[in-house]
């Protein structure tokens, strides 16, 4: 197998990710319309707009990162073609280079899962609550996403590090 089929199944993997992100995003929105249109209660009519920002933000970040990733892959491909070894030598890099970024959604997860409970707990403010389950799906989609992102760029990284060592 060409190295090249590692890098565009890391991509594609992304591009899916992406799309499932994005998914929930629009399903996200389309929650909050319904609250807005059937909800009765303080509660229902408090999470309209908490909900519908975390949905415009999953579904712009999926959209963007759907479209970068489209235009890495035919960038990769080249760059590949190019050089192989520079290229899985420069791949290697990137992929080191991000990995601190999963412990960074551990912390902002907990942090908003922390404020959701703190706002719980402290408050009967029916807004101020929405604005928790708004900061609870928020956390819990990103651990969700990078649980999966995490397990794809490890996978990688073994690829990468083992043709690397194949060269003479």
């Amino acid at each position: 197998m060409d190295f090249i089929q590692h890098t565009t199944h890391w991509v594609k993997g992304e591009i899916f990710e992406a799309t499932l992100f994005g998914s929930f995003g629009l399903l996200t929105i389309v929650c909050s319309v319904l609250f807005w249109k059937f909800g009765e209660t303080p509660n229902s009519k408090a999470v309209i707009l908490p909900f519908a920002i975390v949905g415009l933000f999953f579904l712009v970040t999926a959209l963007s990162g759907i479209a970068s990733n489209k235009k890495k892959l035919v960038q990769y491909k080249e760059a590949f073609q190019k050089d192989p070894f520079a290229f899985v030598q420069s791949e290697k890099k990137r992929v080191e280079n991000f990995q601190y970024l999963y412990k960074i959604t551990i912390l902002i997860a907990s942090l908003s899962f922390a404020i959701a409970i703190g706002f719980f707990l402290f408050t009967s403010n029916h807004l101020l609550r929405a604005i928790g389950l708004a900061l609870i799906v928020f956390g819990a989609t990103g651990l969700i996403i990078d649980h999966f992102s995490k397990v794809r760029a490890d996978t990688y990284y073994k690829a990468l590090t083992t043709e690397i060592g194949s060269r003479p």
